[in-house]
C-alpha cells in the first residue's frame, strides 16, 4: 500500500506513465520483490530517461560502476520501514538536505556516507545540483548525520538508520571499523524491532564474533539479560586494540581510538521517545 501511494506522488507518475507495471511483473520476475528483468539496473528508469544513458557520471558525480551511480540509490534510497527492515521509498525524490533538516526525513546521500555530515552534504548538493546553501546548528555541522540521527531520532529514523550500518554499499563508502560500539546503544532500544536490526547490522562488522561473548545476543529476552549482553560487547569491544576511523571527530570517536562517551550520553538523552506503531 505504502508503496502505491507514494508512486501516486512521484513525478514519473504525475508527469509520465509510471505505473507499478514499469518495473514489476507477476510472472516474469523473481519471487522476491517482483521486479521484471533488468529492473534491478538502472535500465528501470533508463527506459524512460533514455537521455541520461551517456550522461550517468556527468549527473552522478560518482564512477560509473559504483553504487553512488545507481539511479535507484539516490532516488529511492531506503527510507521506510516493513518486515524488520529498510524498504525503498517508492516516492520517487531527489536526495536533498533541506528537507532532512526540516522533517528529519533521511536524505539519500548520507545514507551511503554514514560518515558525512549535513553540512558536507549540502555542500555538495549546492555544488553540483545548485540547491540552495543551509544554514545549519553547530551539531549538524560537525557531527556526522547518520548516527546522529541514530541516537536521537525517532523508533523509524533509528530502524532505518541502524539498518544501513549494515549496508554493504554504505560500508564500502564509510568504513566499517566504528559502528559497532554506536549500533551496541540501540541494544536496549525500547522497541524490540530496532534491537534486531541494529543486532543484525551489527554481526555483519568486523569482530563481531570476538565481542560477543559465551551466551548470544536474544532481542526480546529480558531487559536484564540484554543489558548483561551490551555491557559485556562494549567492555570487550573497549578492551581490543582499536584503531581511530578516518575522521574520528564525525562519527563520535576520538584520534586515539576512543569513544566520545560524553557526547554520545548526551545525545542519547534527546532520543525521540514518543510512541510509534511500526506497521508491518
Amino acid at each position: 500500500g505504502r508503496e502505491y501511494l507514494g508512486l501516486t506522488e512521484s513525478p514519473c507518475y504525475l508527469r509520465g506513465k509510471m505505473s507499478c507495471m514499469s518495473c514489476h511483473s507477476m510472472h516474469k520476475s523473481d519471487p522476491n520483490d517482483q521486479l521484471a528483468q533488468k529492473m534491478d539496473t538502472n535500465h528501470a528508469c533508463l527506459q524512460c530517461h533514455q537521455e541520461m544513458t551517456n550522461r550517468i557520471t556527468e549527473h552522478t558525480y560518482h564512477p560509473a560502476d559504483s553504487e553512488g551511480s545507481r539511479c535507484y540509490n539516490c532516488h529511492m534510497p531506503h527510507t521506510s520501514y516493513a518486515l524488520l527492515g529498510a524498504i525503498r521509498n517508492h516516492r520517487i525524490t531527489s536526495p536533498n538536505a533541506i528537507n532532512h533538516a526540516k522533517t528529519g526525513h533521511p536524505n539519500a546521500c548520507n545514507l551511503c556516507h554514514l560518515d558525512k555530515t549535513l553540512q558536507w552534504t549540502s555542500e555538495y548538493l549546492t555544488e553540483w545540483y545548485n540547491q540552495p546553501p543551509l544554514k545549519l546548528d553547530a551539531t549538524q555541522q560537525s557531527v556526522a548525520a547518520a548516527p546522529h540521527m541514530m541516537l536521537t531520532g525517532d523508533a523509524v529514523q533509528r530502524i532505518v538508520i541502524a539498518w544501513h550500518m549494515g549496508w554493504e554499499p554504505a560500508l564500502k563508502a564509510s568504513g566499517k571499523n566504528w559502528q559497532s560500539p554506536l549500533l551496541a546503544q540501540l541494544l536496549q532500544d525500547p522497541y524490540s524491532a530496532v534491537r534486531f536490526v541494529a543486532h543484525k547490522s551489527l554481526q555483519k562488522l568486523p569482530g563481531y564474533k570476538n565481542f560477543q561473548g559465551s551466551k548470544p545476543y536474544d532481542f526480546i529476552a529480558p531487559e536484564k539479560e540484554r543489558q548483561q549482553f551490551q555491557d559485556g560487547f562494549l567492555q570487550r569491544l573497549r578492551a581490543a586494540p582499536n584503531k581511530a576511523p578516518a575522521h574520528p571527530e564525525t562519527v563520535l570517536w576520538k584520534a586515539d581510538g576512543t569513544l566520545q562517551m560524553d557526547q554520545i550520553l548526551k545525545l542519547l538523552k534527546q532520543r525521540d521517545d514518543r510512541r510509534i506503531l511500526l506497521a508491518e
